[in-house]
């Protein structure tokens, strides 16, 4: 079949094309990258064909047949010493001769009768062929069929010996986290609606929404914990203001998009937010200021530095100057951000006081220009903590009730561990990390003697957190849920400022100093006189073991809870103690053991521990019970 020339329509290349079954489809261009479709040029439409002479009735057969080349013109000429062609009869005669058994009548002289006869012999062997065939073809699928089958029992049996066995304990551990996640969706204080994207920019590796509002209202728990944060929460408001061109209390929601460019080089900052009140539109134009733009599909002001969009008269957004076009373009529909960030997304709720969702990967490339130098240590603790080859994103939320300090932690796994493994590693090393802080506090010397205290006490209070939490996972994270009382929040907050400011003063090569009493004499040898140290005590619905181990960590002592001796009176180590007192650790053991009939308290000298049992057991042990006086 010749060959045609088809012309791009956009650079006329011309294009050769052997195969016109081609005709019709797609192709691209090599020069000019052009995807266009395959049509024949007008000068190649096909001639209809036409007989070169009219048709006979009756075919003319065996009279002088010879084979007549496709390309006649391009035939070259017969050489002149070739024999003359043989008529077709002869040949058909020769040729079943050869072949063997076919008869030819004498009297049919034009052949009809051989072609008959041939065409009639190969018919049955082309049937005998397809028989053949189907046998051969259904014999071949049977071999095939069962070879399959033992490949994929063979498969099926390696497969099952490799698989982690079921018993009973990780079924029981599945079962158990079942509850715990529905216990741990229920506890949620807010349903409020996702957090919506529109009007920021691509590319946000950190998100951060607040609830300036409630969380600057005079007298709230959120005013509490912002005084506690010290430099936190004064540089939280400073960024609000500077975004907003208002105070906190003036703005219901806003949330910050944190923006990385090239490593080491600075991350640029948008944020969009909404005014409790609805605003004038042409006093916000004159205030914020800016040219107006509407070269990218919305109306936009750009000014010297940054770029502003009215959403609504409530709802504003504001980005780099640079940045102005990605941010008129998700006005109306939200820029997709990073793939663990739009997932996680789904997942927040525009009531919680505070939500962070962030890229634990990124945060650690970016290190260096997103943070001051001073909180890098921090920082790098906090990513390690959340293993970036785990953990795709986070998102961690807060919410400061009037009862209840509420926080839950999300966790994208990575396709290399599924949620369930995820979330009971997380909870280990949520368990592990006030010891951590301990050894760190350990280290520490503080000169004043309110900041010693608290920091002495925060590694307990880290335990407490960890202790308040359970597990859950959902489709892709895993979840780790925290609820504590109310004044929960402060402390935490409080604590973790001081222990971190003091850390950035504290040479962690050297030993721990000894550690003495704020009186300025030595720790007590005898643990009945450690007991007598005063301490300050605030239980909430605290479990039984938690508050005898809060004691214990105050006094410098070690406990122990004798279980068999509680259960054989009904009592539970998790029984709720709510009480508050500044007196000594025996003053606060008495408090919680008058409660219950026959408990009592073993001092045990020989392991520095007291003793939390019973009388009976007691008697029984040959164990002397402590005489409070």
């Amino acid at each position: 079949m010749s060959e045609i020339v088809i012309s791009c329509p956009k650079c006329q290349r011309g294009l050769k094309l052997r195969d016109r079954s081609k005709l019709g489809k797609k192709a691209r261009c090599p020069k000019c990258q052009t995807v266009f479709f395959l049509t024949a040029p007008p000068e190649d439409d096909e001639v209809e064909l036409q007989l070169a002479s009219p048709a006979t009735s009756q075919p003319a057969v065996g009279v002088g047949g010879h084979w007549v080349p496709d390309d006649v013109g391009a035939s070259p000429a017969a050489p002149a010493s070739q024999p003359a062609a043989q008529p077709a009869a002869a040949m058909f005669v020769d040729a079943a001769a050869q072949r063997g058994g076919l008869d030819v009548a004498p009297e049919d002289k034009g052949g009809a009768a051989h072609l008959k006869a041939i065409r009639k012999k190969n018919a049955r062997r082309r049937n005998i062929a397809i028989v053949a065939g189907v046998f051969t073809a259904c014999a071949v699928g049977g071999v095939l069929y069962a070879a399959r089958d033992f490949v994929n029992k063979e498969k099926k049996e390696q497969a099952e010996k490799a698989a982690p066995q079921r018993d009973d304990e990780t079924v029981a551990e599945k079962d158990e986290l079942e509850k715990t996640t529905a216990i741990a969706n229920a506890a949620s204080p807010t349903s409020g609606e996702k957090l919506k994207l529109n009007g920021l920019p691509l590319g946000a590796r950190i998100l951060i929404s607040l609830r300036p509002s409630e969380l600057w209202a005079e007298g709230s728990r959120g005013e509490e914990v912002r005084y506690s944060l010290g430099p936190i929460g004064e540089w939280a408001e400073l960024a609000i203001k500077e975004f907003t061109q208002r105070e906190p209390a003036e703005i219901e929601q806003i949330i910050f998009a944190v923006i990385p460019g090239i490593v080491g080089e600075p991350a640029q900052t948008a944020a969009v937010f909404r005014f409790v009140e609805k605003q004038s539109k042409a006093k916000l134009i004159l205030e914020y200021g800016g040219d107006a733009n509407e070269e990218f599909g919305y109306k936009i002001y750009v000014g010297d530095t940054k770029a502003f969009a009215l959403i609504d008269l409530q709802t504003m957004a504001v980005c780099p100057k640079e940045l102005a076009s990605e941010m008129a373009q998700s006005i109306q529909y939200a820029s997709p951000q990073d793939d663990g960030i739009d997932a996680l997304i789904h997942e927040t709720d525009t009531d919680r006081h505070l939500s962070i969702i962030f890229d634990p990967r990124s945060i650690a490339r970016h290190r260096d220009t997103m943070f001051p130098g001073v909180v890098w240590p921090t920082v790098d603790q906090f990513t390690q903590f959340f293993n970036d080859e785990e953990v795709e994103t986070v998102l961690w939320s807060f919410h400061l009730g009037d009862r209840k300090f509420f926080s839950e932690i999300l966790m994208r796994n990575r396709t290399i561990i599924k949620e369930h493994l995820l979330q009971r590693e997380m909870r280990k090393k949520l368990k592990q990390a006030p010891y951590d802080i301990w050894h760190m506090v350990e280290k520490m010397d503080p000169k004043k003697i309110g900041p010693r205290k608290i920091i002495g006490r925060f590694p307990a209070m880290t335990q407490l957190f960890a202790k308040a939490t359970i597990g859950g996972m959902g489709s892709r994270y895993a979840q780790l849920v925290t609820s504590l009382d109310e004044r929960a929040a402060p402390n935490l907050a409080l604590g973790a400022l001081l222990t971190w400011d003091e850390s950035t003063r504290t040479d962690f090569t050297i030993d721990a100093p000894i550690r003495q009493q704020g009186t300025g004499t030595k720790l007590p040898d005898l643990i009945a006189d450690r007991l007598k140290m005063k301490i300050e005590v605030e239980f909430n619905l605290t479990p039984l073991q938690e508050a005898f181990a809060y004691i214990a960590e105050e006094c410098k002592t070690g406990v122990d809870i004798d279980g068999d001796a509680l259960k054989d009176k009904g009592y539970t180590k998790n029984m709720s103690q709510t009480f508050k007192m500044e007196n000594t650790g025996l003053a606060a053991i008495k408090d919680i053991l008058d409660r219950y009939e026959t408990m009592c308290l073993v001092i045990q000298e020989d392991k520095k521990q007291f003793l939390i049992t019973t009388e009976t057991f007691a008697e029984k042990n040959g164990q002397k019970v402590y005489e409070f006086k």
